[in-house]
C-alpha cells in the first residue's frame, strides 16, 4: 500500500511540474515567457526605454521567492494532491454531457435541421462556449465576495501580500471544488444544447487543443494579472476586457477597491452589474486582507476558513437566539 502511496504522489507531482510544458496550462512556460514579450512590446511603445524598467516585479527574484509566493506553490502542490482525491476520477464532463443529451431529447428538444455550414456551426459553438463559461466564471466570483460564508474561503485567494502567476492556485480546495463544479454545468450544458442542435457538426475553434479564446487570452499577458506589473488596455478597451491592472485593482486592500473587476475576460459583466473600475499604469497597489491569514502557510490557510464559518454559525446562532428569547417574551407578557 506504502508503495502504491509513493507511486501515486510521484506521478500527481509529475503532472503538476508537466504544466510548465502544457500549452493548455495557463503557467507553461510558453505563456508565462508570451506574457512578458507582450508586456514588453507595449509598454516600451508607451513610455520608450523606460518601458522596460516598469517589468520588475514580474522578474525580480524577491518576488518569486517573497514568503507569500512560497505559500501559492505550497498550496498548488498540496490542493492538486488533495482534489486528486477528494474528486472522483470518473466524475467526467462527459457523464454530465450524456446526461443532459437524452434530457433535452425527452423535453421534445430535437435537430433544428437548419443547413448551416460546419464552419458557421463551429463559430457560433466557440462563441456561446465562451460566453457561458466567461459570465460562470463572473457570476461563482461575484458570489464569493458577497456571501460571507463564502468570502471565508475565498479570502485565501486575496490573502497574497505579493502576486506572481502562481497565485492563480492560491486557493482554497473548497473554492477549487465549486469552481470544477461551475466548470462541468456550464461547459456541459453548452455542448449537451449543440450536439443535439447540431448533430455531427459540433466542434470548437482551437490552437494547440486549446479554445482559441483562451489562447488568445493566455498568449496576450494573462500571467500579468498576477504579477505586479501594472498595464492598463485604456479607459475604452477595459469597458470590454479586463486588463491585469483592472485585475490588479481586484486584489487591492484600499476601499474604493473593494468588489470591483469580477471579470476573467470580458468587463460587459462587472459593467452590468455596477463592480467596474478603470485601471491605469502608474497604480500603486497594496496586496492582501490585512487579516491574519496573510501570513499563514498551507495549512493555516486550508483551516482559517473552516474556523471563520464556525464563527459565523456561532453568530447566527447567537442572534436566532435571542430572537428566539425576544419572542417568547412578548407572548408571555400579560395582555393589559
Amino acid at each position: 500500500m506504502i508503495a502504491d502511496f509513493v507511486v501515486w504522489l510521484g506521478d500527481e507531482l509529475a503532472q503538476a511540474g508537466s504544466s510548465l510544458l502544457d500549452a493548455s496550462k495557463r503557467v507553461s512556460v510558453f505563456y508565462l515567457l508570451s506574457a512578458l514579450l507582450f508586456a514588453w512590446l507595449v509598454l516600451t511603445q508607451r513610455y520608450g526605454r523606460h518601458g522596460g524598467t516598469r517589468l520588475k516585479p514580474y522578474l525580480s527574484w524577491r518576488i518569486w521567492w517573497h514568503r507569500s509566493a512560497r505559500t501559492d506553490y505550497q498550496l498548488w502542490l498540496a490542493n492538486r494532491l488533495l482534489l486528486a482525491i477528494l474528486i472522483p476520477k470518473g466524475l467526467t464532463q462527459a457523464i454530465w454531457i450524456s446526461w443532459l443529451y437524452f434530457f433535452w431529447q425527452e423535453q421534445g428538444f430535437s435537430d433544428l435541421q437548419l443547413g448551416w455550414p460546419t464552419a458557421l456551426v463551429m463559430g457560433l459553438f466557440t462563441l456561446c462556449y465562451f460566453l457561458v463559461d466567461d459570465f460562470s466564471r463572473f457570476i461563482v466570483h461575484w458570489a464569493m465576495h458577497k456571501s460571507p460564508w463564502l468570502w471565508a474561503f475565498h479570502q485565501v485567494h486575496h490573502s497574497a501580500k505579493v502576486l506572481t502567476p502562481f497565485t492563480v492556485f492560491r486557493t482554497h480546495p473548497v473554492e477549487g471544488l465549486l469552481f470544477f463544479l461551475r466548470s462541468m454545468a456550464a461547459q456541459s450544458l453548452v455542448i449537451s444544447l449543440f450536439l443535439v442542435a447540431f448533430p455531427n457538426q459540433v466542434s470548437l475553434w482551437q490552437i494547440f487543443g486549446v479554445l482559441v479564446t483562451t489562447f488568445v487570452f493566455n498568449v496576450l499577458g494573462a500571467n500579468l494579472r498576477h504579477s505586479g506589473v501594472a498595464l492598463s488596455y485604456g479607459p475604452r478597451l477595459e469597458k470590454w476586457l479586463i486588463s491585469p491592472a483592472q485585475h490588479q485593482v481586484h486584489h487591492s486592500v484600499a476601499r474604493q477597491h473593494y468588489d470591483r473587476n469580477f471579470g476573467v475576460t470580458l468587463a460587459v459583466w462587472d459593467r452590468l452589474f455596477g463592480s467596474w473600475h478603470v485601471g491605469h499604469d502608474d497604480q500603486r497597489i497594496e496586496y492582501g486582507t490585512h487579516q491574519a491569514i496573510d501570513e499563514m502557510n498551507f495549512l493555516g490557510q486550508w483551516l482559517q476558513p473552516f474556523k471563520d464559518c464556525l464563527t459565523l454559525l456561532k453568530l447566527k446562532a447567537s442572534c436566532v437566539g435571542r430572537l428566539l428569547y425576544k419572542t417568547l417574551r412578548q407572548k408571555k407578557r400579560p395582555t393589559q
